[in-house]
Parts: C-alpha cells; sequence; structure tokens
C-alpha cells in the first residue's frame, strides 16, 4: 500500500498556491478536516454554541475513539487539550512523583524542560540531562545507570526534537523504564502524524501529541494519553467529574470546559483522515522524500546539511554559506516556497538549564510530508541564494 500523491494532493488546496515544506510547524489542512471545522461553525452561527456542541456530542465523543486508534491508546486514556505545550504541562504536573531525580533528553522541548525547572524550584526535583551517543540520539546506556542509581522519578523525552532530523530511540527507554518501574512521558508532537506510534510498543506513561503539525489538524488542537493505570494516581480533584458509565476515572478530567468545539471535531477528522492513509505509507513516503531533499542540498556547493541520527525523520536542517538562515527563509517565502527556521540540537535541555551555555547555532528547517512531490523539492534546491 502507498500513498496516493495526485489524490492528497487535491484533498490540500494549498499545494496550488505554494511549496509548503514547513510542516513541522504547521502542516497545510486537507479539505475534509477544514469542512468539519467550518461546518460546525455554521451550525454554532445558526443555532449558538451549546446547542450545536449537544448535536455533535456523538461525533465529539468519537474524536478519543480516533485518537486512540492513531496511537494504540483506548478512549478513556485520551483527552483533548489545546496546545502540545498545554497537554504536556498539564499531565506533567498532576504526576505523583515518587523520587526527587527526573531524566531528561538533551534535545528535549524548551518549554518542556521550562516546566520541569519550575517545577523542580517548587519540589526539589533534581534534573539530570542524560548524554547523547555518537549519532545525536539519547545514550540509552547512560540512561540504564541513571535508573540502576535509583532515585528516579520520572523519564521525559522528545520523540523527534524541533530542530534536528533524528528519531529518539523511544520503544528502547520504554523498556527500560517499565523494567525499572519509572514513568516515561513521550513528547510525539513532531511524530504523531508522520511516523507509527503504539503507546504499548513504545513503553510510555504519557503521550502528547499536537494537531497543527503531521497530523495535519486545525492550530490550537492536541491530546495527550496517560495509561490507566495513572489515571486514579493524578492529582486534581476535578477527575470526579470525568468517571466514565461503570465509574473509572478517565482522562477527561484533564480537559478545559469551555473550549473550541470546530477544533475538536476538526482534529477528530485529521485522526481519521490519517487512519485511512496508513501510519506505515506514511512513514515511507516522508522518509523518501526526506533523503531525497538531503541529497538535493547536498548537491549544490553553500549548503551544508545538519542532520543526524541512525533513524531520521522529515526534518531536514540546512545552513547555506554566507547567509543567516532568517535571510534564506525570507528568500525562499519571496519563491513561494515555505521553510521555517529552528535551533540546532542538541543542546536545548542544556541551553535552558544552564544560562553559561553558548547561544546555538539557527539553520533552516524544511519538514516534508506525503503531499509533497520531488519537483517541489528540485524548486527549493534551485531558489537556494
Amino acid at each position: 500500500m502507498t500513498v496516493d500523491v495526485a489524490a492528497a494532493r487535491k484533498d490540500t488546496v494549498g499545494t496550488d498556491h505554494v511549496v509548503h515544506l514547513d510542516n513541522a510547524g504547521s502542516a497545510l489542512v486537507p479539505r475534509p478536516v477544514a469542512d468539519a471545522v467550518v461546518a460546525h461553525l455554521r451550525r454554532e452561527e445558526q443555532v449558538g454554541g451549546y446547542r450545536a456542541a449537544a448535536e455533535a456530542a456523538a461525533r465529539l465523543a468519537d474524536v478519543h475513539s480516533s485518537l486512540a486508534r492513531l496511537i494504540g491508546s483506548s478512549p478513556g486514556e485520551v483527552a483533548v487539550l489545546e496546545s502540545g505545550s498545554t497537554a504536556w504541562a498539564t499531565a506533567v504536573s498532576c504526576l505523583p512523583l515518587t523520587a526527587p531525580r527526573v531524566l531528561l533528553g538533551r534535545t528535549e522541548y524548551w518549554h518542556n524542560v521550562l516546566v520541569l525547572r519550575q517545577l523542580a524550584r517548587r519540589d526539589g526535583l533534581d534534573l539530570v540531562v542524560l548524554d547523547d551517543d555518537e549519532h545525536g540520539q539519547v545514550d540509552v546506556a547512560h540512561l540504564q545507570r541513571e535508573l540502576d542509581r535509583g532515585g528516579a522519578g520520572m523519564v521525559a523525552l522528545t520523540h523527534v526534537p524541533m530542530g534536528g532530523a533524528q528519531v529518539q530511540p523511544a520503544a528502547e527507554v520504554g523498556r527500560a523504564c517499565r523494567a525499572a518501574g519509572v514513568p516515561f512521558v513521550l513528547d510525539a508532537c513532531q511524530s504523531v502524524g508522520q511516523l507509527p506510534l503504539d503507546v504499548a510498543a513504545l513503553g510510555c506513561d504519557v503521550l502528547v501529541g499536537t494537531g497543527r503539525k503531521f497530523l495535519r489538524g486545525p492550530r490550537g488542537t492536541a491530546f495527550v494519553h496517560v495509561r490507566r493505570e495513572l489515571l486514579d494516581r493524578l492529582g486534581p480533584v476535578l477527575r470526579d467529574r470525568r468517571r466514565s458509565a461503570d465509574g473509572e476515572v478517565e482522562a477527561r478530567w484533564l480537559e478545559s470546559w469551555e473550549t473550541g468545539v470546530a477544533g475538536r471535531l476538526g482534529l477528530g477528522r485529521a485522526a481519521d483522515y490519517a487512519l485511512d492513509l496508513g501510519a506505515d505509507p506514511v512513514r515511507d513516503r516522508v522518509t523518501v522524500l526526506a533523503e531525497t531533499l538531503r541529497d538535493r542540498l547536498a548537491a549544490v556547493p553553500a549548503v551544508q546539511v545538519h542532520d543526524r541520527g541512525l533513524v531520521r525523520s522529515g526534518t531536514v536542517t540546512f545552513s547555506v554559506r554566507g547567509r543567516a538562515a532568517e535571510q534564506v527563509q525570507a528568500h525562499l517565502a519571496g519563491q513561494g516556497i515555505n521553510v521555517s527556521t529552528a535551533p540546532l540540537p542538541p543542546s536545548a535541555a542544556a541551553h535552558v538549564l544552564d544560562p553559561a551555555a553558548r547561544e546555538r547555532d539557527v539553520v533552516v528547517r524544511a519538514s516534508v510530508h506525503y503531499y509533497n512531490t520531488e519537483e517541489e523539492l528540485d524548486r527549493l534546491a534551485a531558489a537556494l541564494p
């Protein structure tokens, strides 16, 4: 099974107007997702938000089911929130840590590190930044040594960093954490929608994803999976408002009562769209496009590609000699090509925790998705200054 690229582009209106290579920032929304959002807003226009939400109750419940199918979870273990950062902070802040040491990867997303630093100050936690191996991935051997020392209350890892191509060995980390009895929190905001995800195979207790990136959902949508065995141990008393029919605590008590219903319906439709395509064909298509783009860029004399990792994602980072990343981004935007910029890994966590850390280099970030074409990659390479 392969992705029908022509059909995907027909569903993606934006491909008629722009070469969109910023899927790690915010992907182009497919027409069925946009239709789901707009249709609900039109209904709110006609009957008001509360009645429109009541009419959509069954479809809103289906959103949790679709997200659960996408990551191998169950509907009761999934909550829908407004951003990946909010979802991550909400879940982690509620986790009952039984030991004071928190282990985190060097490429942990900067917002996550800021949250952990605040929790460390409040609760007396000790934040331990794990080493990278020679491939730029988290050193699982170092992780194992830290787990063997004891006193670890949580392990946090960003699956795919915002400024690098490497896919972290999350399943290996999960096995080590499960054997040690230490909760494992995985930030999958950059991997959901481009890589197959299964929370059981990954061994994670908490997984956070966002809608706007490779999942191709609307902005202002995200979700979090919390393993059922942890739900009864989470902190806030609000959990009594979110019990299932059989009395079990559900992850939905993490949700805000007042929220954008149209966006949630769009997120569910995006999950269904991804499920219809299949995670494996999407991953295969993205992998081929990303490696093709790296080859195209490497052939340009003034360009240096910075990607590392044994397994690499659809994010391609590069620099152009003599040009700042922001200059390259603006130049490409003038050619109808969307890219973004990002700091080079692996120093995200270290930079936040150590004020003396040197400034990180900022590079151009081009992130492909299955609806991109080889011709678009050629156009990017040819447009470089």
